[in-house]
C-alpha cells in the first residue's frame, strides 16, 4: 500500500516540474530582455533563438552569444549585435500557472479516486485473513 502512495506522489511531483508552458508572440517594444527568460528574436534574415544566459540589452541593442553547429565537431561560437529596430518579433515562452495548478489537482484527484478504489476493492485492507483465536480454524 505504501508503494501506491509513494508512485502517486512521485507523479504528482513530476507533473509540478513538467507545468504548462506557452508561447507569446510580442514586439520588442513589449520585452522585458532583463528578465533573462529563453526568448526566439527574428529579424528580416534569421531567427535566433537564445537561453537567458547567452543575451543582454543595453542601449536599444541586444548582445547575444550565438553558435553554431557546423558538423558533428565543430561548432561556431560568435557574438551579435541586433539592434531593436532591425528585430520583427520575439516569442517568449511562460508557464501558465492556473493552467499547471488545474492539472496538478487533476491527477491528484485522479490519483486519489484510483487508490480509494483499489482499497476498497482489497477490502479496505483487511485481505480476508481472521486473526487466530478460539473458534478459528488455525487454533488448537
Amino acid at each position: 500500500m505504501y508503494k501506491k502512495i509513494i508512485s502517486a506522489i512521485l507523479i504528482i511531483t513530476l507533473m509540478n516540474l513538467l507545468g504548462c508552458y506557452y508561447q507569446e508572440q510580442m514586439v520588442p517594444s513589449d520585452v522585458k530582455f532583463k528578465d533573462k527568460k529563453d526568448i526566439q528574436v527574428t529579424t528580416k534574415d534569421t531567427t535566433y533563438n537564445l537561453t537567458g544566459n547567452d543575451y543582454y540589452f543595453e542601449n536599444d541593442t541586444v548582445f547575444a552569444s550565438v553558435s553554431k553547429k557546423l558538423d558533428k565537431h565543430r561548432t561556431l561560437k560568435f557574438n551579435i549585435e541586433i539592434p531593436v529596430k532591425e528585430i520583427d518579433s520575439v516569442m517568449v515562452k511562460r508557464t501558465d500557472p492556473l493552467a499547471t495548478t488545474l492539472t496538478v489537482l487533476g491527477v491528484t484527484i485522479g490519483a486519489l479516486g484510483i487508490l480509494i478504489v483499489i482499497a476498497g476493492a482489497s477490502g479496505g485492507g483487511n485481505s480476508g485473513c481472521q486473526p487466530k483465536g478460539k473458534g478459528s480454524i488455525g487454533s488448537i
